[in-house]
């Protein structure tokens, strides 16, 4: 049997090609990394439609990448006997988030807000809303044609790291080349590539390899000292803080009219962050006020010792062993603070009270 010069010139890309990816599926393996889902549009979108069964035993969360690591949505899962829904996203303000549900008719749910002072003031149409606006635009228009691609992708995802574009595709690997700020252009340093894993689910879980290392837990302090110090901001005006929480005040209030709950949740960070954090964002100015605009019950980790007892490896986020008991006690408190009824537990209990009343 003959072939033609192209059919034989198609035959050896294509060898060469299952030979590539072959082999740089057995290097990565080789390198410990672990497989992790991309947390890209597709999958903020799948987990978006889930909201309309929320509950307290099982809220919708929104923030940025302290409620995506530090609350382990298995341990709250086994706890309430029902999954959390988790919207958050790694550095970006939920802001837009919280308006998305907002607007959404439909949604009468719980929301737990984890609130990162940094991001979550950030003016309307900054930078760390950008994600966040591109997401709750994408959503509506998810089409059949993406929704099929992304379950596709699902399966495949969960087999082959080489499919991880977050951390493996050829941008991503140029970045880590480092570039330099120039004017207009803040360069973000690239964080160690086994810092984190993202499930699912949506859980992001800081990895085993990144907690045996000190080195690379050094190397992500020094980038959030970096962020600290060196990232643009804009200028929080008493105009500015008093816009958003307006606009917060304003989308609070209808998911409450709609018999929605609202929880605010200040998630734990420790060393040099929480240090620059208190000076940068005094409390009285911003916590307490938001509890005050809003009306809205809020958990502090530093009201609550066994909140505030965490040192968090990098300083900004808790590891996951720490994640699981911080869930935990995070439950047991929000229902002390707001009356509601989230573990299984509590629900037998109520249940069993109410029987013990009725025969009365």
């Amino acid at each position: 049997m003959h072939y033609s010069p192209f059919v034989k010139a198609g035959l050896l890309a294509l060898v060469v090609l299952i030979s590539t990816l072959v082999g740089w599926e057995i290097y990565l393996r080789s390198q410990g990394f672990e497989i992790s889902y991309n947390d890209d549009n597709d999958l903020w979108a799948y987990h978006r439609q889930q909201v309309y069964k929320a509950t307290a035993a099982n809220p919708v969360i929104i923030g940025s990448s302290r409620v995506k690591f530090g609350i382990d949505l298995a341990t709250w899962e086994a706890t309430s006997g029902a999954p959390p829904t988790q919207l958050a996203m790694v550095g970006t303000s939920p802001r837009p988030i919280l308006a998305d549900l907002a607007r959404d008719k439909d949604f009468k749910g719980t929301v737990l807000i984890g609130i990162t002072e940094g991001l979550f003031f950030s003016p309307t149409g900054s930078y760390p809303e950008q994600q966040a606006n591109k997401c709750t635009a994408y959503y509506p228009q998810w089409s059949i044609a993406q929704r099929t691609g992304f379950y596709l992708n699902r399966q495949l995802e969960s087999r082959l790291l080489f499919l991880d574009i977050e951390r493996f595709n050829l941008r991503s690997l140029l970045n880590r080349a480092g570039v330099a700020n120039r004017p207009g252009v803040f360069a973000l340093p690239a964080f160690p590539m086994k810092f984190v894993t993202d499930g699912f689910n949506r859980q992001t879980t800081i990895t085993q390899d990144f907690m045996a290392d000190t080195a690379m837990q050094n190397e992500q302090k020094a980038i959030w000292m970096y962020v600290f110090t060196k990232a643009p901001q804009a200028p929080m005006t008493d105009s500015l803080l008093t816009t958003i929480f307006g606009a917060v005040k304003s989308d609070v209030a209808t998911i409450r009219k709609r018999g929605g709950q609202v929880l605010f949740v200040r998630m734990p960070t420790s060393g040099k962050v929480w240090e620059l954090e208190k000076q940068v964002f005094p409390r009285e100015k911003y916590w307490d006020r938001l509890l005050a605009e809003t009306g809205v019950p809020g958990i502090h980790f530093q009201d609550y010792r066994e909140l505030a007892r965490y040192e968090c490896p990098e300083w900004s986020h808790l590891s996951p062993a720490d994640a699981r008991t911080f869930t935990r006690d995070l439950i047991r408190i929000a229902e002390q603070k707001t009356g509601w009824r989230i573990a299984r537990s509590s629900v037998a209990s109520a249940s069993t009270n109410s029987s013990t009343l009725a025969a009365r």
